[in-house]
């Protein structure tokens, strides 16, 4: 890597990462131990996708529905979860549906593993921001170089900073829009289109069994359907999770969220072959929800700009390829800041 990388992080100036997803999540907790860092986040928790919602005594998990282990890296750091309790195997009864008919069955089991959060996916999310200078609510709207150092501009406060490095582990469209308009990151990220989804989240007063747990659904509006009280830990009293294909979601955002919610209520209706009465439905909308990936091998670091992207887009768009982005951009790092053996120190650790 380029010298002046290499003395910026020497100098002691922290690194800043932005987004506090699972690649943004994972590149802070390889990073902290060994050079100052902070970790900005819009929303008001961490975990991006890694979400669930709580309403009343319901509980959704309304982004990421599993997580599947293949790397092994991914798989330690999914071990150490599950040794702490924190992620469970869901033995799900698997459907595959077209045109209304199910096509396919088959039963998950432990291999391959399908995990999800144990009592919810922002469990991970909480864990793994344990420890970290995170900072809540802060949505940065800009970068400023000044003096070799880069300053962040917020939308609410003061700028923050000097900062040697900064890592946008943001969706492509958030990162492109922070870019300098002289890095060579613009491209990579500008090439990338993400697509959208809805998230219907359906109260029941009773429990209901339409003879699978999961179901993956063609050629409809709906992509997904889970049964909420057949993931392992589910707390609360019985719903389902209803995810929108991407498509259909891409050409619905300009109508009212009301008339998005019917839709997807009578496309879930349609599934069940009888109107559902559920004791309330809501929307949560993703606007960055998939990608085709750009299956970058390498970091993409901008060197004049000392910038970082990293995110599940830059892979195959799954939590685990977050993950591994963002454990990619560490190795890096630590590479300029403390060579050879540091980085293999690194390597030998995982963020769970």
């Amino acid at each position: 890597m380029p010298d002046k990388c290499r003395t910026a992080l020497d100098e002691g100036q922290p690194v800043a990462i932005i987004g506090a997803g699972v690649a943004g999540l994972t590149a802070a907790r390889l990073l902290s131990p060994h050079l100052p860092t902070a970790l900005f986040e819009a929303a008001s928790v961490a975990g991006g996708r890694l979400a669930t919602r709580r309403i009343g005594d319901h509980t959704f998990d309304h982004g990421a529905q599993f997580f599947k282990p293949r790397h092994p890296r991914f798989t330690a750091a999914v071990r150490q979860l599950e040794e702490q309790g924190l992620a469970t195997p869901w033995h799900a009864r698997f459907v595959e549906v077209r045109d209304g008919a199910i096509t396919a069955r088959r039963q998950w089991t432990d291999s391959p593993g399908h995990y999800v959060g144990t009592g919810g996916m922002d469990s991970i999310a909480a864990a793994w921001s344990a420890g970290l200078d995170l900072r809540l609510g802060c949505r940065v709207t800009g970068l400023r170089r000044a003096m070799g150092s880069t300053w962040l501009t917020l939308n609410d406060g003061p700028d923050q900073g000097p900062f040697g490095l900064v890592i946008l582990a943001l969706p492509a469209p958030a990162a492109r829009h922070l870019l300098p308009a002289d890095s060579v990151l613009r491209p990579h990220a500008g090439a990338t289109m993400m697509k959208s989804c809805y998230a219907l989240m359906v109260g029941l007063d009773n429990p209901v069994d339409p003879g699978f747990d999961a179901a993956l659904v063609k050629d409809a509006p709906i992509s997904w359907v889970s049964v909420t009280g057949s993931r392992p830990g589910h707390q609360g009293p019985p719903g389902i999770v209803a995810l929108s294909a991407n498509a259909w979601a891409d050409v619905q955002q300009d109508r009212p969220p009301a008339d998005i919610q019917d839709a997807l209520l009578q496309a879930l209706s349609d599934l069940w072959r009888h109107p559902l009465r559920p004791r309330f439905a809501a929307l949560h909308h993703w606007p960055h929800a998939n990608s085709d990936p750009v299956r970058q091998d390498q970091p993409l670091i901008d060197t004049r700009n000392r910038i970082v992207l990293c995110g599940d887009w830059i892979r195959q768009g799954r939590m685990e390829a977050a993950f591994l982005s963002g454990a990619q951009v560490a190795d890096a790092v630590l590479a300029m800041s403390g060579g050879m053996q540091t980085l293999m120190a690194a390597a030998g650790s995982t963020p769970a």
